[in-house]
């Protein structure tokens, strides 16, 4: 009877043994240690990137600020530059003073033999009958330019109309007439004789006597010193004039800035005095009141 009720064994059950029965967990153990160390590696992983992104954050913010300051320390110092480079470019100095009286003396010159050559041209042109007409036409034309750019360098160094443009034409206009000088000396070298002829057949016309033609002859190399001489000094007015001209606009360009700043302050501490005595203007009518 016992035999009958008691429960019989599992013949798998009878075959496992202790060694056996220990392996599922030595497998869960390993499978545990697997997953410690793939959650370490994440961590690892979303340490670095977080360590990565805030050394991106605190680079970006460092970049700005640098930025920022960089830009109000640019902003201060473009400030005071402006104002010392205004004082500076007041003043003339010794250089564009000298400068500025060689070409005012070049420009009286200028318009001095401009002024000889129209009276000349003027006179040869309308006292005779039959005039030299190539000569009166080359006396006014060469004169009248001499002339009017010289009242147009004048007016450029007395005004202020258009940045000074008076004496923008009058820098040019000197490379022309240099140019001029030069042909002129480069004609008496090739065909003195032709020159000489011309005058000998028109000296009725042209205020000239025979022995005065002679003189001419014997002065011509004195001519040719005087033309290069004359050609020089409009080669120096021109360089002279494109940085006496640039310091000038600058130097107006300077006094308005200056006087745009003084008009300003004027205006702050009008407006402030005015603010001042409109309070005490309130508080006395307060105290009257009271």
């Amino acid at each position: 009877m016992v035999n009958i009720f008691s429960k019989k064994k599992n013949p798998a059950e009878e075959l496992v043994t202790p060694l056996m029965a220990d392996e599922p967990s030595v497998t869960s153990a390993l499978s545990s240690g697997t997953r410690e160390e793939q959650r370490a590696l994440r961590r690892a992983q979303r340490e670095k990137e977080r360590k990565y992104r805030d050394e991106r954050l605190a680079s970006s913010k460092g970049a700005s600020a640098s930025s920022s300051k960089s830009k109000s320390s640019n902003s201060n110092k473009t400030i005071m530059t402006q104002e010392e480079q205004d004082e500076a470019d007041v003043k003339m100095g010794c250089c564009y003073t000298f400068g500025g009286i060689l070409v005012k003396s070049i420009h009286l010159i200028d318009g001095l033999i401009g002024l000889i050559f129209v009276v000349y041209g003027s006179l040869i042109m309308t006292q005779f009958d039959n005039p030299a007409k190539v000569a009166s036409i080359v006396s006014l034309t060469f004169g009248s330019v001499l002339l009017f750019f010289a009242i147009m360098g004048g007016i450029g160094f007395t005004t202020k109309v258009c940045k000074r443009c008076g004496l923008a034409l009058s820098a040019y206009m000197a490379l022309f007439i240099a140019f001029f000088y030069l042909v002129t000396i480069i004609t008496f070298l090739a065909a003195p004789d032709t020159f000489f002829n011309y005058l000998t057949d028109n000296k009725d016309v042209l205020y000239l006597s025979s022995a005065e033609i002679t003189t001419l002859k014997d002065l011509l190399p004195f001519f040719y010193i005087v033309l290069v001489a004359l050609g020089a000094m409009e080669i120096a007015r021109y360089f002279a004039l494109v940085k006496l001209r640039a310091k000038l606009v600058k130097r107006d360009v300077a006094r308005e800035h200056i006087s745009a700043r003084a008009r300003y302050h004027h205006d702050i501490s009008g407006a402030s005095g005015e603010s001042a005595r409109s309070g005490l203007t309130d508080v006395f009518f307060d105290d009257v009141e009271a």
